[in-house]
Parts: C-alpha cells; sequence; structure tokens
C-alpha cells in the first residue's frame, strides 16, 4: 500500500473510532439534536474525503466499514455513502461486488426500518424520503413492508441467498375494482419493489437528507451507478406471500360448491404477479370445492427459482364448483381469450401464445376444453338436432351453444392434468355424495338459461342419456357430470388433444404398475388409475398422494422441470418421478 494511502486510511479510522466513543448513533432518535448535528459535521468531512478518493483507495477503504462498531456515530451513513462511491467508480465483480453490495444493503435497510411503515422521517439531524412509487397502471402505492418480514413464513422452500442491490419491499394498495385491476385478486394489487439511494445531501443547518427511489420489479432490471452497471434485488415471492395473507378465498370455497350465486361475481382469471406483454402465462385452474389457495406451493416455487419467474405470470383462474365443469369452462374461456387479446392488443410477444395450463381434478377437465376440438360430438350426445335447425331458440342458442361446441385455443402451449377424473369418479355415485347433491343451489344465470331453452326447444329433443341431466328444470351440477356415466364427460374424453399434454397421477398405495390388474389397485381415495391415466400423454408420473398432489414433491419437482422446458417442445423431462 502507498504510504500516502497508509496515511489516509489511518486517519480516517481514527476518526470513526473517535466518532463511535463520542457521539452515540443517530439512528437511536438522540435526544440531544446538538450531538446528532455535530456527528453530522464530522460525517460531511468524511463524505467529502471520501469522494476524492480513487477507486482503488476505495476499495481498500469502504470494506473495513463492515467491521465498524455498532456504536458508532453515523455508521449507516457512512457504509451507505462508501458503497455508492464505490460502486460508481468502477465496474466491480467477485468479491469486491459482494462486500459493495453488502454494505449498501446493510445500511439502507436500517434507514428504512427508522422510516417505515410511514414513507418519510423527520428528525433535526435527519431526513429520509422515500419517492411515491406508483404500479403499472400509474396508481400510487399507499402501504409498505420489509420483504424480510416475510422470512419467518417461508418454511415449504428453500429459498437461495438474495443477490443484487437494494432492499426489497412489498408495496401495496387497495383494489380500486375497475379498469385492469378487476384482472388482480380482489383483496388489493402487492408488487415487489426494489429500493435504492437516489440522493444524499445536505441542508445549511447541516441535516442529512435521504432520497430513496423505489423500482417497481416486474422482472429484474439494471441499476446504474455512473459507467457501472448492476442487478437490482428482485424478491417475486415476498408479495405474494403478503396476498395470501389477506386472501379470503376460503371463505369462498363451500360456497362456491353448495350456493354458488354466493360465489358467482368472483369468476374471473386473476393475475398474482403483474400483467406482462412478453412472459409465458402460466394458469392455474382449481377442482371442486377448492380455490387458487390450493397452489401456494407451486406459485412459491415459481417465484423462487430465478430463471422462472423471469420467464412466467402466474395467473390464478376460480370459478363456483357447483355449477357443470362445461359450464364453467365456457365462461373461463372467455374470460382467457378476452385478457390474451388485451395483452395482445396492447403489443404482446409470441410467449403469450406459449401458455401452460395446470388443472387439478375437476379443473384438468376444464383444462382439457382449451386444447380439444369438439365438432358436433358433444352436441350431438345432448340433442337430436343441430344448432342451425333450432331457429325457433336462437336467442338462447347464442348462448349456449358454447357450452357444447368449441375449438382448443391456439396461444396454449400445453396443458399438465393433476388427479384428473377424465373417466368419472365413483366417489360421485355415492351416497355421500347423493346426500351433498341436495344442498347444492346453482346459481339463477345458469338455471335460468337451462330452463328456458330445454321450454323453448321441448324435451324430446333432448337426447335420453342427458335427459336425467337436462329435463329436471334446472341442469345438472358438477357432482354429477362427474359420474362416470355421463355422457358428455366420456365423450371429451374421447376428443383428440390438439397441444401436448401431461398427467400426474396421485396414489395412496403402490407407486407403479404394470398390468390391468395391479393399475386397478391404484388410486388416490377419489379418482382411480383408470380414470386419470391418458394413453395420449407425453409423459405420466404417480406421485404419493391422496388427491392433493398439487403439494406433493415429486409433482412439484415434476412441473418444475417442464416449466423449465423451452415452449413448443413436448419431451419427457427427466426420468419418471416415483
Amino acid at each position: 500500500m502507498p504510504r500516502q494511502l497508509q496515511k489516509a486510511s489511518l486517519f480516517m479510522l481514527c476518526l470513526l473510532l473517535l466518532a463511535g466513543c463520542t457521539s452515540p448513533h443517530f439512528l437511536k432518535l438522540l435526544p440531544s439534536t446538538k450531538k446528532a448535528l455535530e456527528a453530522n459535521r464530522l460525517f460531511s468531512y468524511q463524505y467529502a474525503r471520501m469522494q476524492q478518493m480513487t477507486a482503488q483507495e476505495l476499495a481498500l477503504y469502504c470494506p473495513d466499514l463492515l467491521n465498524l462498531p455498532d456504536e458508532s456515530a453515523n455508521k449507516s451513513l457512512l457504509q451507505l455513502s462508501c458503497a455508492q462511491l464505490w460502486l460508481s467508480s468502477a465496474l466491480l465483480s467477485g468479491e469486491q461486488l459482494q462486500q459493495a453490495t453488502q454494505l449498501y444493503n446493510q445500511s439502507l435497510t436500517q434507514f428504512l426500518h427508522t422510516m417505515l411503515p410511514k414513507q418519510k422521517y423527520r428528525h433535526p439531524a435527519l431526513r429520509i424520503e422515500l419517492e411515491p412509487v406508483k404500479d403499472e397502471t400509474g396508481l400510487v402505492f399507499d402501504d409498505y413492508m420489509l420483504a424480510s418480514k416475510f422470512q419467518a413464513v417461508r418454511t415449504h422452500h428453500q429459498r437461495a441467498a438474495d443477490s443484487g442491490l437494494g432492499v426489497s419491499l412489498v408495496a401495496a394498495r387497495e383494489n380500486t375494482g375497475k379498469g385492469q385491476d378487476t384482472l388482480y385478486p380482489p383483496e388489493g394489487i402487492f408488487r415487489a419493489v426494489t429500493v435504492s439511494l437516489k440522493q444524499l445531501k445536505f441542508s445549511k443547518d447541516l441535516q442529512i437528507q435521504l432520497t430513496l427511489q423505489g423500482h417497481l420489479m416486474h422482472h429484474a432490471a439494471d441499476l446504474n451507478f455512473a459507467s457501472a452497471s448492476y442487478p437490482l434485488l428482485y424478491d417475486a415471492a415476498s408479495s405474494y406471500l403478503w396476498l395470501m395473507q389477506q386472501a379470503k378465498l376460503a371463505d369462498l370455497e363451500l360456497p362456491g360448491l353448495f350456493n354458488a350465486e354466493l360465489a358467482d361475481s368472483k369468476l374471473g382469471i386473476y393475475s398474482v404477479t403483474p400483467l406482462h406483454k412478453d412472459k409465458q402465462p402460466l394458469l392455474l385452474i382449481h377442482g371442486l370445492n377448492s380455490s387458487p389457495l390450493i397452489w401456494y406451493e407451486l406459485t412459491m416455487a415459481v417465484l423462487q427459482d430465478e430463471q422462472l419467474k423471469q420467464r412466467y405470470q402466474i395467473w390464478h383462474a376460480f370459478y363456483p364448483s357447483g355449477p357443470p365443469p362445461f359450464y364453467n369452462s365456457m365462461r373461463l374461456r372467455k374470460k382467457l381469450d378476452e385478457l390474451h387479446s388485451m395483452l395482445k392488443a396492447g403489443g404482446g410477444g409470441r410467449q403469450l401464445d406459449a401458455m401452460v395450463v395446470v388443472g387439478h381434478s375437476m379443473g384438468g377437465v376444464i383444462s382439457k376444453t382449451l386444447v380439444q376440438n369438439t365438432g358436433y360430438v358433444l352436441w350431438d350426445l345432448s340433442f337430436t338436432e343441430r344448432p342451425e335447425q333450432l331457429g325457433a331458440v336462437k336467442q338462447e342458442l347464442d348462448k349456449i351453444k358454447d357450452i357444447f361446441i368449441f375449438n382448443a385455443r391456439p396461444y396454449i402451449d400445453k396443458v399438465v392434468f393433476i388427479d384428473t377424473p377424465h373417466g368419472g369418479s365413483e366417489s360421485s355415485e355415492s351416497v355421500l355424495a347423493g346426500i351433498a347433491s341436495w344442498f347444492i343451489n346453482l346459481p339463477k344465470n345458469f338455471t335460468t338459461l337451462i330452463r328456458d331453452f330445454i321450454l323453448k326447444l321441448g324435451p324430446d329433443k333432448v337426447t335420453l342419456p342427458m335427459r336425467e341431466y337436462l329435463n329436471d328444470g334446472g341442469g345438472p351440477h358438477s357432482v354429477q357430470v362427474l359420474s362416470p356415466r355421463h355422457p358428455l364427460l366420456q365423450g371429451l374424453n374421447k376428443l383428440e388433444y390438439q397441444r401436448p399434454v401431461y398427467s400426474i397421477i396421485g396414489s395412496n398405495g403402490p407407486l407403479s404398475c404394470t398390468d390391468e390388474k395391479s393399475c386397478s389397485q391404484i388410486s388416490d381415495g377419489v379418482v382411480p388409475f383408470f380414470s386419470a391415466h391418458q394413453n395420449k400423454a407425453v409423459q405420466e408420473i404417480i406421485v404419493p398422494s391422496r388427491h392433493n398432489s398439487y403439494q406433493s414433491p415429486p409433482a412439484l419437482e415434476f412441473l418444475l422441470h417442464l416449466l423449465r422446458q423451452p415452449a413448443g417442445e413436448a419431451k419427457v423431462v427427466g426420468n419418471t418421478v416415483e
């Protein structure tokens, strides 16, 4: 080390130690403003000296600040300002970048602890202000929380060490229920925000003024320090965790089945990450008597994977599960078409045409309708005359035809079925299911549509196999449709897939089979093997499950491997998980 640099470093270290002995840390809210301003005056000299240092000098000086005693005056200011200057002085890499990042993030966190939950902090010796952060629609967030507050609930996944500059916050605001907000969960809009230091300056009376800037993190961005560029810290998972703490969807699971009228207005496709025109959608569809809360494990796994969180936007479908899946499928397809068209009209790229769909149980049946062309197959199973022959019921026909006649959506890349009763479930015909059926009340918009259509059409034009489902005046409910005897479920099961499909089968016993007899012993307690089995699947695996494979570790591992594959490719991903 040059002698001149040694002297300068020794001088600065003495000043720091002297400050540590004579002036308490200003973040402890000093009772004495005079002492705090004295500490600020000393810091102003230190800051001026650091501004004169070369990159080489800063590289020797700044790391020592990590070892300052906690009682050092303006410790966090020294660390933050030195790190800022060091990062600006040269393009750092390796150990130096790691040290500078630690110094920067550690000190900035202290200021945020002092300021939050408010966005401003005022003291005669210190002023901290976080500039208002706007979301992608231009609305300002009104609530912030340190992402580190959510560490305690991260128990389901091994979280990689944070990397990148800045401090992660979760920003939140109320859902207005208007415009693009209707495409986000009603509990609120939650976003990952990364905070950096925008400006440090001194007022005439020696007050230190810090201006902080929040970066809305749709994906990893660059933070520019003069000629150098470094990636920002991007914690996408914490915003989802805050959403889960506020989620009220569990309250809609039973009403969705037994009193769908109460939950019917909530039907929709909700994005739990910011809508993005250049990210692949990952659409997750829950099953009977369920809600998007089942997707917690998979959503967290994607958001904690550096590659996947950059690539996918996550959409959760919600629907009341009392009405039959074919009716809910029709409504969800329309919602999905509208969302896809909106993003494409906004300049969306080819990634939007590579949607991955994952459906659990009855949600898997709904998923099938996104990748199949029915022609007149389902219609002919239900009615004795084709739509073009039914002019007398044209008004109702326009509303009901899409339930029975639909085409594969061209923007779907692949579909994954989880515990899906393609061939129905005997559970739907059990005594318990029969009792439950008495308590299922269907929404009026569905029962009125079916009743008016059949009344004008004439009961004699309903096929014999479908009369027990359509001629009772209100239409079938979901439990009836999941019967192995239901004509439409069996008709759908015979249609070709227009996109690659994958299948995950749950088992509460054996995890493999070699012939019909051994395979018939496999069931998850609700769906037997031969109902879930798909000969046409690119790959099919069996995992330990009691009809909850969405949280099975082998199933999650399989899904993550599949999501990492390039779009447009149908291939076996790794070895079959058993």
